[in-house]
């Protein structure tokens, strides 16, 4: 949502030597839930460009500092707040992985589970098992490829007259194709070929997101599932039925083919300009949603059942570091009234 970035700035170098119990006495903010999307030692090519992934080793660590600092709770825990039980009386954390990658089954759920970490995992229904590919990743594929394979300038130079005729003007190649967006996705369909990229080859080899048996198999260990829309839109980009469609569906596919309960719900990218008659309508007692999750960090929101997650893949900044800025920043916009979203 909004942006304060001197206060942010500011929050970052004053948070550093103040005891977490004192923020959170006084922000009163005692429900945090961290997110990430990936922990990998070594980004496969499809991440490397769009995602700053954690390692195992700075990950590990965040995990340790929080159960020093928080008790991990599950869903269940969410909802009875949500639903108006009474506020904790310890700081409470809850986490949640983004876009149902593959890294959650060989390397997240299992380290979660020697530590006794509860985690919510959201995935994107049209990528499960390989099915497609979300755009930005194609665009991380590309750039990944471009550096250890060097095109002909002719390819190069029709690339860039496709995407200028999409209307994606930068000066570098590199920068249109990070300039893609959701409404623009297809162009990249146009320029792979030109680059020597063939994307549903790099799917039959690369194994890219979770599989109907993995997610079932993570349920069966007793993490929750929830959805992440069909194909991760940008929501703001939407129409309001169109808005409706990605998350009742996705949602809907899980209960159906997973027997996923609660439904949940995270919004690709953010929560930004989305009406407050979404709401209304995927709630209950109108909807079947139980809990939606957007990415503002700490803040309160009209609709109790939507929560806000903090974004914690920050380069190689500790928990610590993130969690104590993401406090004080809570707290130095208290006076202006900035910590409330409304819709």
């Amino acid at each position: 949502m909004e942006s304060h970035p001197f206060l942010r700035s500011l929050a970052r170098t004053a948070a550093t030597p103040l005891p977490l119990p004192l923020l959170t006495t006084l922000s009163q903010q005692k429900v945090i839930l961290p997110f990430y999307h990936a922990i990998s030692d070594q980004p496969p090519p499809h991440l490397r460009h769009v995602l700053q992934t954690r390692n195992t080793r700075i990950f590990r660590q965040d995990l340790e500092w929080l159960l020093r600092h928080f008790e991990p709770v599950e869903v269940a825990t969410l909802e009875a707040l949500a639903a108006g039980a009474p506020a904790p009386r310890k700081p409470l954390f809850h986490l949640s992985f983004d876009d149902g990658l593959k890294e959650v089954a060989t390397v997240i759920a299992p380290l979660l589970r020697e530590m006794g970490i509860p985690a919510t995992f959201f995935v994107n229904t049209r990528f499960i098992g390989n099915r497609d590919l979300f755009y930005r990743f194609g665009v991380s594929l590309l750039l990944s490829i471009l550096e250890v394979r060097a095109a002909g300038e002719k390819s190069l130079r029709e690339a860039s007259e496709i995407l200028t005729s999409g209307g994606i003007k930068a000066p570098t190649l590199r920068e249109q194709l990070l300039a893609i967006d959701y409404s623009h996705r297809e162009l990249l369909q146009q320029v792979a070929p030109r680059l020597g990229v063939d994307f549903g080859d790099y799917l039959r080899h690369q194994e890219v997101y979770l599989n109907e048996e993995e997610i079932r198999a993570l349920i069966h260990q007793g993490f929750t599932v929830g959805a992440h829309g069909l194909d991760h839109p940008l929501f703001r980009q939407l129409s309001h039925e169109e808005q409706l469609r990605q998350a009742l569906e996705s949602t809907r596919w899980l209960e159906e083919q997973m027997g996923v309960a609660p439904l949940l719900f995270s919004f690709p990218f953010s929560d930004e300009e989305v009406p407050a008659s979404f709401f209304h309508q995927v709630h209950p007692p109108t909807g079947k949603i139980s809990l939606t999750f957007g990415i503002s960090g700490l803040k309160k929101e009209a609709f109790p059942r939507h929560l806000h997650r903090i974004p914690m893949e920050r380069g190689d900044l500790p928990a610590r570091a993130i969690l104590r800025e993401e406090y004080l920043y809570f707290l130095m916009k208290a006076p202006f009234g900035k910590n409330k979203i409304n819709r």
